[in-house]
């Protein structure tokens, strides 16, 4: 695992001299110079561009503590282990703005420290130290005014941090010394405090510069953490090689490893991002490849591309033929209302579903992905569907009304063919907008279900307990492919099998919004709850299963989450489907979060009501029978 070694204002590489020297040989630590940015998310951004691919340990001094933060809360997924020496997460006063700048426009670097700072620097021990203070001023002089005067700025842009450690759950070291007068022992509580898996660690007869007035105290220190960072990413999959920690899918039908070569090292900063975007500018026609897609038409330029350009000419320019050539012969999709298990039935439920609206339009929201073109390609499209009902159809008799639905649809794709999919579609709101009656539409559809055969498999054993145990305490994160996923598959665990609602408010920003199902918006923790409450309470024995997970960092900042989940349990409370009947009942949802800051800015609650009522339709006939 590489460590970026991140130095202090007015630090070089003789700074971290003594803690090379004393870590195993063969450990890949890399110091990394910031000196040229004035701005601390300039800096950040410069830096994550410049590291390894995938994931790492992040270690900063002082100022290079303080980016190292804002590198964690810009994208926690890539950081495996983040150690924070003398660092501090607060802003700096604004009426301290003046005599910081004046400090750098005054006398020399050299100067300023031995004239300054130097008390501050070192513990009581160090202050006769010649060799020590003639070192750090020749550091200082050596980089010389103009770093200087970019330093302070930079640290004068810096936010309070204190909201996003929550959110930094890789294993972090929280170290300085016992008499660090710059940034106290106090802060360094508060800091180890508030990360959920931080080690505090205060160094006897040192102050702000421990790292060389106690290099062997603090170098066992750092082996100790990096130890810990080790164990901990040998409990997540290998990534593969690129940004997005990738690793090989495990339901992938592609060459197995043995044959299956390196997967492309494609930047996936350069695949489209949908959102803010028009769809021209998402299928342009001179575009070059950006990703390598082995198999894939020549069209095609990204995997985002792949997946808005074919589903447009599939669904808007009804060229359902196509689907021969982007779906094979065995292609599975689980739906809401029912699984398909050929291409011959896909191409029949887009003809039928085109007919009775022809007036159709999906238009896509985000696609959110991993992969490559050796292992396959996971990808999870949102859409909002709008159409007329003019034509019979499923819906029976044309209505003229209009009507909007959201729908993500989950595919796997290898050599430009679709062989696993789900489609979880909002097919209540619809139902409704047209003026349908919910109950007997869902009791027509539960009696074909039963006519035909199909049975409805009662849930036997609550999955998120056994026995007369508590649910587990910890998640179960095998699924996630970096800590980012890790730690929102601890907070959805947390909220819907431990049942430990009041985490919403911890891990939502405040003005949060949240689209649900029948096309619900909301806004803010509070509104967050009651829909997330709401859909427990219909079946309160239930258990939360993660069944996939993938993220891409955006854009516009922070990191986008796709989780496709499913929900067991029997039909006990009150609400959209009626009085409880105590009926078995199984939901399949996909789940989208915006995180940013390290909080949840926006989410996308896809699951469908409708397959609810017919699930316990199909529980009253066939106990009728």
């Amino acid at each position: 695992m590489p460590v970026l070694l991140l130095p202090g204002t007015l630090c070089d590489e003789r700074l971290f001299a003594p803690l090379l020297a004393a870590l195993p040989a063969g450990r890949d630590a890399r110091i990394i110079a910031y000196t040229d940015h004035a701005d601390i998310g300039a800096a950040a951004d410069a830096i994550l561009a410049a590291a390894p691919a995938g994931r790492f340990a992040l270690l900063g001094f002082s100022l290079g503590g303080i980016v190292a933060l804002e590198i964690a809360r810009r994208a926690p997924g890539r950081i495996a282990g983040l150690a924070l020496l003398g660092a501090t997460p607060l802003p700096v006063p604004p009426e301290t703005h003046a005599d910081r700048r004046a400090a750098a426009t005054g006398a020399a670097p050299g100067i300023y420290v031995r004239d300054t700072a130097w008390p501050a620097y070192v513990g009581a021990d160090s202050r006769e130290d010649q060799a020590l203070l003639h070192m750090i001023v020749a550091m200082a002089d050596d980089l010389g005014g103009a770093v200087f005067t970019r330093q302070i700025e930079l640290a004068l842009t810096r936010p309070d941090y204190r909201p996003a450690l929550e959110a930094l759950a890789m294993p972090a070291l929280v170290l300085a010394g016992a008499e660090d007068a710059i940034n106290p022992p106090a802060t360094q509580q508060i800091i180890a405090d508030a990360l959920p898996d931080a080690t505090l660690r205060l160094i006897p007869r040192a102050g702000h510069f421990a790292l060389l007035e106690q290099p062997e105290a603090t170098a066992d220190a750092v082996r100790a953490w990096l130890d810990r960072v080790d164990a901990a990413v040998g409990k997540l999959p290998e990534p593969a090689n690129n940004d997005q920690g990738d690793r090989k899918m495990s339901e992938s039908k592609g060459v197995s490893a043995s044959t299956a070569g390196k997967a492309p090292e494609d930047d996936p900063r350069a695949v489209l991002q949908v959102e803010r975007r028009d769809f021209t500018q998402l299928v342009p026609e001179n575009r070059p490849r950006v990703q390598s897609l082995r198999g894939f038409d020549d069209c095609y330029t990204d995997i985002v591309d792949y997946i808005v350009r074919c589903t447009h000419k599939i669904w808007d320019e009804r060229d359902v033929g196509l689907i021969y050539t982007h779906y094979t012969w065995n292609c599975v999709a689980y739906t809401t209302l029912g699984t398909m298990y050929d291409r011959e039935t896909h191409i029949r439920d887009t003809i039928q579903r085109l007919v009775e609206a022809p007036e159709r339009r999906g238009m896509a929201q985000q696609v959110l992905w991993r992969g490559n073109d050796v292992d396959g390609f996971y990808t999870s499209h949102m859409t909002h569907g709008i159409g007329k009902h003019t034509q019979f159809g499923m819906f029976g008799k044309p209505t003229g009304r209009t009507w909007l639905t959201r729908t993500v649809a989950d595919c796997m794709i290898l050599e430009n063919k679709i062989y696993k999919e789900w489609i979880v579609r909002d097919n209540m709101g619809p139902l409704i907008q047209l003026g349908i009656d919910p109950h007997g539409y869902a009791e027509t559809l539960a009696r074909k279900k039963v006519d035909a055969g199909e049975q409805l498999m009662d849930v036997l054993e609550n999955r998120r307990m056994i026995g007369q145990y508590p649910p587990e305490s910890d998640a179960d994160t095998s699924i996630a492919h970096d800590e980012g996923e890790a730690q929102l598959l601890r907070d959805l665990h947390h909220i819907y099998n431990k049942r430990m609602f009041g985490r919403i408010e911890k891990i939502y920003a405040p003005n949060c919004q949240w689209h649900g199902p029948l096309m619900r918006e909301f806004y803010g923790p509070a509104a967050v709850l009651q829909q997330t409450m709401r859909l427990v309470a219909l079946m309160p024995d239930c258990s939360f299963v993660p069944q996939h997970i993938c993220s891409v960092e955006n854009e516009q900042g922070g990191t986008k989450y796709a989780v496709r989940w499913l929900m067991e349990g029997h039909h006990l409370g009150y609400g959209p489907l009626g009085a409880p009947t105590g009926h078995p009942l199984s939901v399949m949802g996909i789940s989208h979060f915006h995180i940013k800051d390290g909080k949840i800015i926006e989410e996308w609650a896809v699951y469908d009501e409708l397959s609810m009522l017919v699930q316990v339709k199909m529980a009253e006939i066939q106990r009728q029978q």
